[in-house]
């Protein structure tokens, strides 16, 4: 019976430990908004631009998408990764890509490869038969990555970019 009970009590307390270790971690949490800028006239006759949640589009609206991280785990994140894709029927506006200590890097394969923007290049066939690299342009992004070095335990940061709708 003592036997049975230091058994118990060793296993609760390997659970207890393992646990325990498991939480010790980074835990990224996110939160991702898209709105738009919406013009109004004020009880003075004067335009004013609010920016309001994007519920509804037409094309030619700019959608401006914000990414909110936070560690809510106890330990750094170390290179994290964000991917988003550019949301279909839009365009990326270029240079509009933004993100607090982060490296920002491009797609135009659906997020298989990801470059810098002046390192983004695909292949044609030239006039003369023979391939022909080209410099992506930014209305060919298809995806967004964000490296972000470290987010340390307790800490939150943003990222973001703007679109055109088609």
């Amino acid at each position: 019976m003592m036997m049975s009970m230091i058994r118990n009590t060793l296993l609760a307390f390997g659970l207890t430990a393992a646990s325990m270790i498991a939480m010790a971690a980074p835990q990224i949490s996110l939160q991702i908004s898209a709105e738009k800028d919406v013009v109004e006239v004020d009880e003075n006759g004067q335009q004013v631009t609010r920016r309001i949640a994007a519920t509804d589009t037409v094309p030619g609206d700019v959608l401006f998408y914000t990414i909110n991280y936070s560690n809510t785990g106890d330990e750094a994140a170390r290179n994290v990764r964000l991917d988003n894709p550019v949301p279909e029927a839009t365009s990326y506006q270029a240079n509009s890509a933004w993100g607090e200590n982060s490296e920002i890097l491009f797609s135009i394969d659906g997020g298989k490869t990801f470059k810098k923007a002046s390192n983004l290049t695909y292949q044609v066939t030239g006039t003369n038969g023979q391939p022909e690299d080209r410099q992506a342009s930014p209305e060919q992004y298809n995806a967004i990555r964000w490296i972000i070095e470290e987010v340390g335990a307790g800490a939150q940061g943003s990222s973001g970019f703007s679109v055109v709708v088609q």
